[in-house]
């Protein structure tokens, strides 16, 4: 599928929107799968408690199961980012697997409101609009509710006098000095396989877990212009022929070009390629179809 101009403009409007059935149904079950060799479930966990006692809540890109690396760089979500920003020269920020577990099972917390514009790794102040903004992507492979986690936003109706910096110096805004923002804050309840989309200035956050039962797995990734060379971007593996790195080689060798794009992988008609690095990606990457990385000179000699 891919996401309605409603959809993108409700994005702009409101700097969120929660897309339904990004993902098909069998989709979210293969996720489910996958997600398995990252995390366990809650009632594992609490089944085993020594054994997942100290089991990570998050896992980084590339993940162990293709459909899981292929969600992160959803076609959908390339297209849709392609239109907010105005261009197709896009970069992933950031790729990575989140677990939340029941009460039992798990410490949970209350984030702060916060905007996510900063990413507190920039050195210069960020340009929310047009090329410059920043778009994220939370794809959820279990159902949210009210007890399980839900996200928080405020519609930007609510906080446009926000400031993306406050006088303390921060991103976020703590509720004593901002009740006004916790009034207008809203839960996104969502059902598996749909995603929250936000802008980079929308105030929001995450919510502790109430049940005291149950997980919440999703997905979380970041896209912005390659123009905006002052956001963080990541090839995600140091040394992507190494042994360590077959999940990052299979992914690469199934994507689609634009998926590629996303990590700084040259796109049709660089003048990266010619003979010899085309010998060399396909040694890199065996099965990746390089009809799409034809050499601009073989081009134009037919």
């Amino acid at each position: 599928m891919l996401i309605s101009d409603d959809d993108r403009n409700a994005l702009r409007e409101d700097g969120y929107v929660l897309v339904r059935d990004l993902l098909t149904p069998e989709e979210v079950a293969a996720c489910r799968e996958e997600i398995g060799e990252h995390f366990p479930t809650c009632e594992q966990r609490l089944a085993d408690p020594d054994r997942y006692a100290n089991t990570p809540t998050a896992a980084f890109f590339p993940y162990a199961g293709p459909t899981l690396n292929h969600v992160s760089a959803h076609p959908a979500l390339i297209d849709l980012v392609t239109r907010v920003l105005g261009t197709d020269d896009l970069r992933m920020g950031d790729a990575v697997a989140q677990a939340k577990y029941g009460t039992l099972a798990a410490p949970t917390r209350d984030q702060r409101l916060h905007n996510d514009a900063w990413e507190g790794v920039s050195l210069v102040h960020p340009l929310e609009s047009g090329i410059f903004q920043r778009v994220f992507a939370i794809v959820y492979l279990t159902d949210v509710t009210e007890n399980l986690a839900p996200t928080y936003v405020v519609p930007r109706s609510a906080c446009e006098d926000a400031a993306l910096v406050t006088e303390a110096g921060l991103a976020t805004y703590p509720r004593e000095d901002y009740p006004q923002l916790y009034e207008a804050e809203r839960p996104i309840e969502a059902p598996a396989g749909s995603a929250l989309i936000t802008l980079g200035r929308t105030i929001h956050r995450g919510s502790a877990m109430r049940a005291d039962r149950g997980e919440r797995f999703a997905l979380f990734a970041n896209y912005h212009a390659a123009a905006a060379t002052w956001q963080r971007s990541s090839t995600f593996v140091s040394l992507p022929g190494a042994p360590e790195a077959p999940a990052a080689r299979r992914f690469m060798a199934s994507a689609t070009p634009e998926q590629r794009q996303l990590f700084g992988f040259p796109p049709p008609g660089d003048a990266y390629w010619n003979q010899t690095t085309r010998r060399q990606i396909a040694e890199l990457y065996p099965g990746m179809d390089l009809t799409p990385y034809t050499p601009i000179a073989a081009c134009a000699t037919g």
